[in-house]
């Protein structure tokens, strides 16, 4: 039988998803300070606090991690900037790469010879996808169905200056479909960074070694599980 198959939310569970959700309004907080904006699309913030809540995925399992992505949802809607739609966009991202990330980890562990590289490898490209699909799809309905036109001539004219520093003309014709490959270049970026930090946290000898409450790492019971 599968032990630890989706989290469970037991004592130690809920105080990983307290811990870890409150590092990610932390981090996330922290990130906005410093003002790490994608560079061609300003309103756009490379966000460290997406680091948690995967650590909160690896080490507690799917279902904590979520919580602690609601937590940070629901901290960022009263206190975080541009809400509720910055806040509702970072959940869909979250949402959209956690179950990337949970589907790979799934497919290794079926997989003869599981191991934690090949699921964070596999779990990231997925990730990766589905994050893109989602928030293409997410952006193209706020700019065309929410905002209108009035929201591409908006944003054509703010961000024209940036684009043209990588020689490109942004313009009414083809904003609409630079922005949106712009924005999954940086939601490309900002998985692939997070997904690399936290692999390599978690890949660590003594943190896979680590026996909280006496049991393993979330992932690693999942993957042995298998074996």
């Amino acid at each position: 039988m599968r032990t630890g198959k989706a989290g469970r939310l037991d004592s130690v569970s809920l105080g990983g998803i307290a811990v870890f959700g409150a590092l990610a309004v932390v981090l996330t907080t922290l990130s906005h300070a410093l003002g790490l904006n994608f560079p061609l699309i300003p309103y756009l913030q490379f966000d460290f606090g997406e680091v948690a809540i995967l650590l909160a995925f690896f080490i507690f399992g799917p279902v904590p991690s979520l919580v602690a992505a609601f937590i940070e949802f629901l901290t960022l809607m009263v206190l975080g900037q541009n809400a509720p739609i910055g806040p509702v966009l970072k959940l869909v991202s979250i949402m959209a790469s956690l179950g990337g990330i949970w589907l790979g980890t799934a497919l290794v562990s079926r997989s003869r010879s599981p191991s934690f590289a090949k699921a964070a490898a596999l779990g990231t490209f997925l990730g990766v996808v589905s994050r893109v699909v989602f928030l293409t799809i997410s952006n193209y309905y706020l700019i065309v169905f929410f905002g209108g036109q009035y929201a591409l001539n908006g944003l054509v004219p703010y961000l024209a200056g940036a684009f043209k520093l990588v020689g490109l003309n942004l313009t009414s014709v083809n904003g609409l479909e630079l922005i949106l490959v712009f924005t999954a270049v940086f939601n490309v970026l900002q998985l692939v960074f997070v997904a690399g930090v936290t692999s390599f946290l978690v890949g660590l000898p003594q943190v896979q070694a680590t026996r909280a409450a006496g049991r393993s790492l979330w992932v690693v019971s999942y993957l042995r599980s298998r074996e």
